[in-house]
């Protein structure tokens, strides 16, 4: 596996994993890559919404696996107003803060 895309100026990072841009002769726009190069995914642009809200998902069926909070099994899909980023809110509140640019978001229904 080439590895130079860890060498590459980190877009985001969060603990061990980043975010980089491809080379203009790669054939993707981004990598996702496990600190030090191990491992990584080619992203799109035009999917890092539908790869955050996987992720989003995910870490909410692990966070309660076995459903003990009704709500936590299906959940609800919103889309932030501001930034069009999609996630499944989980919660029991009336508002959810947008996991991308933190905008309060109305859980049951159009309106601020």
């Amino acid at each position: 596996m080439d590895d130079s895309s860890a060498d590459r100026d980190l877009i985001v990072s969060e603990g061990r994993y980043a975010i980089v841009d491809a080379a203009d002769d790669e054939s993707t726009d981004y990598w996702f890559v496990l600190e030090g190069g191990d491992h990584r995914l080619p992203i799109a642009g035009d999917e890092l919404d539908d790869a955050a809200t996987a992720l989003s998902r995910f870490r909410n069926a692990r966070s309660d696996p076995e459903g003990s909070r009704p709500e936590s099994r299906d959940g609800v899909e919103l889309t932030c107003q501001d930034c069009d980023t999609t996630w499944t809110y989980t919660g029991s509140d009336e508002h959810a803060a947008c996991p991308n640019c933190e905008t309060e978001v109305p859980v049951g229904g159009i309106g601020p």
